[in-house]
């Protein structure tokens, strides 16, 4: 059984139990991993925490009930396993921005605001998220300038703060290329294990000189790559770079000779909450 099947085992038994107090804890016992693996891996593949995927599952099931019948906001709470009306509306709120007596009143909800449940055919769907077939290029040497930082998938698949704090610092950066080119960089060690991630968010410089102290500088080598184009939305991301790796790359006859791959964000890239936002993904490759 591989890692998307296991995760898939992992939702059926959380869909079974969203009228009990099931925890994350649980589940991963279940299977017989740690809980902290259990999570990474869960983030991983689905794109939620598997708290917040219980959660969000929980609040869409109840939603039925709570527009259709008369039940108690505090019965509806405990049958979905919350223990109190109080944490329901929590969770309630923070998936709907409204709270259960607003939507009970209004007789209807947002459906895109729900979340039903993930199946194999969903993530296939997520994964498929190409614009087009990839291309082979080469590229010259490209010096960058930024912050590289260590990545746990428990942080989200936001990076706005880190971007943020890179932009915010554009202007200390001498030599930087005009107009302004920005790159994100995943890297790994040799020996590392497959769970752990760097990431070294970057813009483009002619020269490599007078780094602020802050700041780090890396050149990637002039090198060949396979160029994939990223379509959707940036915390959805990762889910390309897995079916590139996991299925689209071992079925050609390339090896990875390098342990990094960067993305780049062009005229077509839109923003980070943009659908039709387009990154580039560079993955150095040679012949087998």
């Amino acid at each position: 059984m591989n890692n998307t099947e296991l995760i898939l085992s992992s939702i059926q038994i959380i869909e079974n139990n969203l009228n009990s107090k099931i925890s994350v804890f649980d589940v991963s016992k279940e299977l017989g991993f740690s809980t902290y693996y259990y999570c990474r891996l869960f983030k991983s593949i689905t794109g939620y925490s598997p708290k917040s995927y219980i959660l969000a599952r929980k609040i869409t099931e109840s939603i039925t009930d709570l527009i259709e019948t008369d039940i108690r906001i505090i019965d509806l709470a405990l049958e979905y396993g919350f223990g109190s009306s109080e944490a329901y509306t929590r969770a309630f709120h923070k998936i709907v921005k409204k709270n259960p007596s607003e939507i009970r009143k209004e007789g209807r909800i947002n459906r895109q605001l729900l979340l039903q449940p993930i199946t194999n055919h969903k993530l296939k769907k997520i994964e498929h998220s190409l614009d087009k077939e990839p291309e082979i290029v080469s590229l010259k040497e490209i010096k960058l300038v930024g912050i590289p930082f260590y990545y746990d998938l428990s942080m989200g698949n936001d990076l706005t703060e880190q971007w943020s704090l890179l932009t915010q610092n554009l202007s200390i950066i001498p030599n930087l290329k005009k107009p302004a080119e920005f790159y994100q960089m995943q890297f790994w060690f040799p020996t590392q294990d497959n769970e752990s991630l760097y990431f070294f968010i970057a813009v483009a410089a002619d020269k490599l000189e007078l780094i602020p102290i802050q700041l780090t500088a890396k050149t990637i080598p002039a090198q060949t790559y396979f160029k994939f184009r990223h379509k959707g939305l940036a915390n959805q991301v990762g889910h390309t770079y897995r079916y590139i790796y996991e299925e689209w790359l071992p079925s050609t006859d390339y090896k990875l000779p390098s342990h990094f791959n960067f993305e780049y964000y062009g005229d077509e890239y839109l923003g980070p909450y943009n659908e039709n936002s387009i990154s580039e993904i560079y993955i150095p490759i040679e012949n087998k």
